[in-house]
């Protein structure tokens, strides 16, 4: 038996709440349809890893072995997310590579006992969410204890699903990946996170601008207003962290991306997770083509090698195939 897995990337569109009495990193984001992840694994005997992307996965591979405590598999790995760029890529491998092992170990285990098992979801549930449900999502953040942020214990300490609602077809996001740059990774965003500080003032601006503004727009389709909310959201979130990462954006480069999308039209524009990642709000295949036309030039003419395309919320979580050993 054979068990194909297929997910895609998310966008993390930052905080709703950062810190409070209660509760720390409260995350928002949304499941776009790509780049992709796909991966069919079989049983055999020892592990083996066939990875047809030029993304490095074979450690993350090994690794979900072994904490699964498996004797071996049979890995291959046709698409992978590029790394260390902001779109979520170790959850969607992570996870689709463990789905599909308990599926043939028949180990009867759920996504978050998963996700807890492989160490995903220490900070932000939305890449666990993306993967199951898809659509746009709240989180319910982590509680923090007396020395701050510490690994979850099991997995109910991983944020759960609060809110969430499949995105309009019609909403389109420009996507713009400066080359050559990476943004933290998983050890060393630690000890930034590990220790939020409050800051009452800017916990009432997040949430004022997305209990206020961001989520009703969403509910009345309103692009152009959340695409508003989430250029504030974005500010506010970067500014938190603009100690960290050097300013509001990760970089110089992503910085111009974000502008060029709100000149160029976006509604909104963000960066997603550290970056460099940047995305644009726009609404309608027309105007998003006219858009990554804009993103084009006008990186040509500032220097910044760039990948640059189109993606659409993907509303729904991965896909599993079984296939029968004839």
């Amino acid at each position: 038996m054979r068990v194909d897995v297929e997910s895609s990337a998310r966008l993390h569109l930052g905080f709703y709440t950062i810190s409070s009495d209660c509760m720390a990193y409260g995350s928002m984001g949304l499941a776009i349809d790509r780049p992709e992840v796909n991966v069919q694994v079989e049983k055999a005997d020892g592990l083996k890893i066939r990875n047809l992307t030029q993304v490095m996965i074979e450690q993350d591979v090994k690794e979900v072995v072994e904490l699964l405590n498996l004797p071996g598999a049979e890995v291959n790995v046709l698409k992978a997310i590029p790394r260390h760029v902001g779109l979520g890529s170790t959850t969607q491998l992570r996870l689709s590579i463990a789905y599909a092992l308990s599926k043939i170990y028949n180990l009867r285990y759920n996504i978050r006992q998963l996700a807890f098992i492989i160490k995903r979801g220490w900070v932000s549930g939305v890449g666990i969410a993306a993967f199951k449900q898809g659509g746009f999502i709240l989180d319910s953040g982590r509680i923090p204890g007396e020395n701050g942020l510490c690994e979850p214990k099991n997995p109910d300490d991983l944020p759960n699903i609060m809110f969430r609602r499949p995105l309009p077809k019609s909403w389109h996001f420009v996507v713009a990946i400066p080359r050559g740059i990476r943004g933290f990774d998983e050890h060393e965003e630690k000890p930034i996170l590990k220790t939020p500080e409050t800051n009452h003032s800017l916990e009432r601006d997040l949430h004022e601008t997305v209990l206020l503004y961001m989520l009703p727009a969403l509910a009345r389709r309103d692009a152009k207003n959340f695409g508003k909310a989430l250029t504030k959201v974005q500010r506010l979130v970067g500014k938190y962290f603009s100690k960290h990462q050097g300013g509001e954006f990760c970089c110089w480069e992503t910085e111009q991306m974000i502008k060029n999308l709100l000149n160029g039209g976006a509604y909104g524009a963000g960066q997603s997770s550290w970056g460099p990642t940047a995305y644009g709000l726009i609404e309608g295949s027309k105007r998003s083509k006219k858009l990554l036309n804009h993103m084009v030039k006008s990186a040509e003419k500032i220097g910044v090698d760039s990948e640059f395309f189109i993606v659409q919320p993907r509303n729904r979580g991965f896909s599993c195939k079984i296939v029968e050993s004839k």
